[in-house]
Formats: structure tokens, sequence, C-alpha cells
């Protein structure tokens, strides 16, 4: 990836990911420098805990140790072969703005006259209310760099900080301070009785409509736990938001899993409205399908909901 960019990141060492590769590196390893940092990068996803004196400067805190700085070997063959200047940049800006997600455009056309009408859409897009303020960081749109087509998920590899909750918790265990990515299962015990209640509540108002539908009812009274399971969320501008004029609004989990998706209605919303529906409520966007994983039978959604036969009975 070429160095070849405008913008220019902080000083090495100074981002998390580096920090990860640093304190693992294997010089023996049997793997070629391309495949220790892709491995790298995967398990650094997979943190759940992320040490906080990798992501805020640490001087006269005792709950944080001093992050090792680079050689300048390491800078040579470690940390400035992963990616360019520019991404280095992103990665040091990213979510700046209050509850403001990232904006990926995957989609570039080669026809002229394509790329001039979907360069207009873009700034149309980003142009708005509230958003038009953080697209300056917010915005990833680079053919070079982000021409994944419908591969969205790419963006990991080579910004990995993308997955980061909007809001990170700041948590202390075994006298460390960390920030935390992810938001355990059973954290959701204080926040179950009031779901319960409202399914309850909802039950009796409109038996029929539970009769008719039960899981429904359930999944539209639990996306105020589908909501707290949301950590972040990200607008992706592929070629089917060119071609309908409705980018895809993805909500996940902070082990980057889907929770909701769907594509923003224009006549309804727009990146603006959703961002403070979000900031002033953490309300989702109702018209989204929930995932599979997130549904009442689902791999998560049975841990999560924890319904018992008294909560399942017909009203």
């Amino acid at each position: 990836m070429s160095d070849e960019c405008d913008k220019t990141g902080p000083l090495w060492g100074d981002l998390a990911v580096e920090q990860y590769f640093l304190t693992n590196w294997d010089h023996s390893s049997a793997e070629t420098p391309d495949q220790q940092r892709k491995r790298l990068v995967a398990e650094f996803l997979d943190l759940k805990l992320i040490p906080a004196e990798w992501m805020t400067n640490c001087e006269g805190d005792p709950l944080l140790i001093p992050p090792r700085e680079p050689s300048i070997e390491e800078i040579k063959t470690i940390l400035r072969p992963y990616r360019c200047e520019k991404l280095r940049w992103h990665a040091d800006n990213i979510y700046t703005g209050e509850l403001c997600p990232m904006l990926l455009r995957t989609h570039y056309s080669n026809d002229e006259d394509e790329k001039k009408r979907y360069d207009e859409m873009m700034e149309k897009w980003t142009n708005g209310e509230i958003f038009g303020d953080e697209a300056w960081w917010a915005v990833l749109d680079d053919a070079d760099i982000f021409n994944f087509g419908s591969n969205w998920r790419r963006i990991y590899d080579i910004l990995p900080e993308v997955s980061y909750p909007i809001e990170f918790r700041c948590i202390i265990k075994d006298d460390h301070q960390y920030f935390a990515r992810y938001i355990e299962l059973y954290e959701y015990s204080e926040m179950r009785p009031f779901f319960k209640r409202d399914l309850a509540a909802r039950k009796e108002s409109d038996p029929q409509a539970w009769r008719d539908d039960r899981d429904s009812v359930i999944e539209s009274v639990g996306m105020t736990m589908q909501s707290s399971a949301t950590t972040t969320y990200i607008f992706i501008a592929d070629k089917e938001a060119f071609e309908s004029g409705r980018p895809r609004v993805i909500y996940l989990d902070g082990l980057r899993r889907i929770v909701r998706e769907g594509r923003i209605d224009p006549e309804r919303d727009d990146f603006g409205s959703i961002i403070s529906l979000r900031m002033t409520t953490y309300e989702l966007l109702e018209y989204t399908t929930l995932d599979e994983k997130y549904r009442v039978n689902g791999e998560i959604g049975k841990e999560l909901y924890q319904l018992t036969e008294e909560d399942l009975a017909d009203p």
C-alpha cells in the first residue's frame, strides 16, 4: 500500500493495533511478515479488553503502563508496511464526533458519467445536518483503498479501529485500566426485567398480534435489548446504494456481528436523522431487519432475551 497520502498519522506506536504488533511480534515465526500481521490484526479484533494506555495519554495515571516506543527497525519492518499514513490518520481520528458513525464507500465506477453522478450523491449524503460537521474524519472514500465491492468487511483488515465502540466503557481489572469493546450477555441482567415487563404489557394489550406472530412481538419489544447490544454502526455506500439512492446501515455488536441492518428510506430518513435518533434515544432504525443470530431462537437471542415458559405463554 502506497504512502503517497495527503494525511499524516500520529507518532509510530501511538495506535493500539501498533502496540499489539510490538507486544506480540514473533521474530522467529515461520510466517511471512504479511501473514503474521494479518494474524495479529485478527487477534486484535477479537480482544474484548484493550489496555487503556494503548488508547490514551497515560502520563501520571498509576493504573496505566506507558506503551513501548518502537525502534527504527521495528517501524521499518513491522509497522510501516502495514498501511499508509492516510489510514493511520483515520485510525487516530476515528469516532471524533459524539455517537457519529463512519460512512464507507465501497463502489467506484470507471464510467465518467456514473463517476460524476456517484460523486454528487456522496456530496449530498455527506453535507447534511449533523453528519456534515463530522465528514472530515467519518467518510472513507478513496478508490485506491476502499474499492471493496460487496465485501465491506475488508475494512477491518486495514482499519480495525472501525470495530471500536463509538463509546468505550472503561473498567478496572487486576489493578489495571482497560477499555471494553464488548458487552457480556450476563451484563443485561439488570435490564432484562424491564424488557419482560414491557413484553407482558404488549402481550396483554394486543393478544391477537401475539397469537398471530409471537416472535415478531418479542423482537419488536426486544429492540431495547438489541440497542444495548449495539456498540457501533456504519453506513455503506455500495453499488446498490448508488443505484437505488438508499445507503446501507448496519448495526453491530462488540464482536462485529450484525444486530440489525437495512437500507435507508430517503423519504423518511437521512444520515442526520439516524444519527440524531441514536444520539438522543439510543434507538435503532425500526425498519431495519434483525439478524438471525439475534432472533428469538437465534444463537445470541436465546441468551439475550432468556424467555421462560411463562414469558411465552399465550395471554
